[in-house]
């Protein structure tokens, strides 16, 4: 099952997610750009935890792949961590 979470505007966000998901015993074996492949299809109730959960921080929960924007914007922020340089 794969789920998109909207919002993730830099890396300590991944983190973040990465110990919620842990703490609520969910397993996945990919997490890349904000979309996270769980090993099974998780319940409604499990959805609706997770959902809880990503939304005390800002961030939003989609099942469908409509986050091209969230995407580009992921892509944005990597570049601009990369390549621009504060003096």
């Amino acid at each position: 099952m794969k789920i998109y979470i909207k919002n993730m505007v830099c890396p300590g966000t991944r983190s973040f997610v990465i110990e919620e998901l842990e703490g609520l015993g969910f397993n996945y074996y990919s997490f890349e750009s904000g979309e996270i492949d769980f090993e099974e299809n998780l319940s409604r109730d499990e959805r609706n935890k997770l959902d809880q959960s990503m939304q005390q921080y800002g961030l939003e929960l989609s099942f469908e792949k409509s986050n091209m924007i969230s995407k580009i914007l992921d892509v944005i922020h990597n570049l601009k961590d990369k390549y621009i340089v504060t003096g």
